[in-house]
C-alpha cells in the first residue's frame, strides 16, 4: 500500500501519522523503540516527549481508545507488530519525502510460515542461549502469532519485556509433564473409558530429564506451522526469522529457523506502484486554520534552532534534492 499524507502533517525530517489503536503493539526502527503497548499499559512512547510533537496538528491526541499519533523521520525503515482480538500483523513502514507532501509506504510481511525442517541445527543449551542472548545483539524482540510478547531489549530503551527464552532442565522436567496430563485430559473428555488407572498413572509421572526426548518447546508440533519469531538488529541492519526450538535430549536441542527478508524500498518501488495504481491520501484529520495558526506560532518559536540545523545538514539537503526531484515526477502523474 502506498499512500500521500497531507503536508500540514510533514515538516522537514519529520512526518506524523495517526494509526488505529490496537490491544498489542510494537513500533520499532534498527535503534529504537517507537512505541510498545500492550493492553492498557504503555511502556514506551516517543511521541509524548517528542520534543517537536507540538509543530504538528492534534499534537494533543497523544493516545485513546481508537488512535493514536507517532513521527517518523524519512528514509528509515520501521517495523510495526500489531495484535488485537480479530489476529495479528506485522508490516513494515517507510517514508519518502516530496516538494510538498510525503509517501507513506505500507507492506505486510509473511505471517503464515509452513513449518520444515531444512534450516535445523543441533545446539547444546549454552550455543543455544547464546543465540538468545540480548547482549549479542543491539535489539531483540520476541513475539508470536497470538498477540504475545515475550521480550524486548533495545540499547537506547532498555530491558522492557524479559521473559525467559530457553527454559532450565527442572522447567523442561515441568512443561513436559503439564503436556502430557493436557493430552490425557483431552484424551478422557473424547473417550471417558480411557480413563484408566493405569493411564492416569503414566500421564502423570514425573519423568527426569534423562528420559525426556523429543520435546516441542516452541511452535506448533500439531498444525506444522512456525508460531514464535525473532526480531534482532545489529549496526543499523534488521534480521527477522520464524524459530522453533526442540528438545532433543539433555543438552541437545533443535532449532528450526525461516528467514523473512526485509528490504529497503526505493523511489522505483514507488514509481512502479503509481504506473499501475492511483495513490490517494492517507486519512488524517481536517486542520482547522486556528489550529494551523497555533502550529505556525510553534514553528517561528523553533525557527532559530532549525536554521542552524539547516545550515549543519546543507550537505545532505544536497543529496536528497535528487531523490525529491525524481519524486515529483511521480506526485505529478496522480494529480
Amino acid at each position: 500500500m502506498i499512500k500521500y499524507i497531507n503536508k500540514k502533517y510533514c515538516k522537514d525530517d519529520l512526518v506524523q501519522l495517526m494509526l488505529s489503536c490496537d490491544f498489542s503493539n510494537l513500533i520499532v526502527s534498527a535503534d529504537e523503540i517507537i512505541l510498545l503497548k500492550i493492553g492498557d499499559k504503555i511502556l514506551v512512547n516517543k511521541y509524548v516527549e517528542h520534543p517537536n510533537r507540538m509543530q504538528f496538528p492534534f499534537s494533543d491526541k497523544v493516545i485513546n481508545d481508537d488512535c493514536y499519533n507517532e513521527l517518523f523521520e524519512y528514509n528509515k525503515v520501521y517495523l510495526n507488530y500489531r495484535a488485537s482480538v480479530g489476529g495479528y500483523r506485522f508490516d513494515k513502514k517507510y517514508f519518502f519525502k516530496g516538494q510538498d507532501r510525503a509517501i507513506f509506504l505500507s507492506q505486510g510481511l509473511p505471517v503464515d510460515q509452513t513449518f520444515t525442517r531444512d534450516n535445523s541445527i543441533e545446539l547444546n543449551r549454552d550455543e543455544i542461549e547464546k543465540i538468545f542472548d540480548k547482549n549479542s545483539y543491539d535489539s531483540m524482540y520476541i513475539f508470536d502469532r497470538n498477540g504475545r510478547i515475550y521480550f524486548a531489549n533495545n540499547k537506547k530503551d532498555g530491558l522492557l519485556i524479559n521473559k525467559k527464552i530457553i527454559p532450565s532442565d527442572e522447567e523442561i522436567i515441568q512443561l513436559e509433564l503439564s503436556d502430557r496430563i493436557g493430552d490425557y485430559n483431552i484424551a478422557r473428555a473424547i473417550n471417558p473409558a480411557s480413563n484408566t488407572h493405569e493411564n492416569y498413572e503414566k500421564a502423570h509421572k514425573v519423568k527426569t530429564i534423562d528420559e525426556i526426548k523429543d520435546f516441542n518447546i516452541y511452535g506448533s508440533a500439531i498444525f506444522n506451522k512456525y508460531s514464535h519469531m525473532l526480531l534482532t538488529s545489529t549496526d543499523g541492519k534488521f534480521n527477522l526469522q520464524w524459530f522453533r526450538i526442540d528438545f532433543i535430549e539433555k543438552d541437545k536441542f533443535k532449532l528450526t529457523t525461516n528467514k523473512v527478508p526485509i528490504i529497503e524500498p526505493t523511489v522505483d518501488n514507488v514509481i512502479m506502484y503509481a504506473r499501475h495504481n492511483d495513490i490517494e491520501y492517507t486519512r488524517e484529520p481536517s486542520v482547522p486554520e486556528v489550529e494551523m495558526e497555533e502550529v505556525v506560532d510553534n514553528l517561528l518559536l523553533s525557527a532559530e534552532s532549525e536554521i542552524k540545523d539547516l545550515e549543519e545538514n546543507e550537505v545532505q539537503t544536497i543529496k536528497n534534492n535528487n531523490m525529491v526531484k525524481k519524486l515529483s515526477r511521480v506526485f505529478k502523474k496522480n494529480n
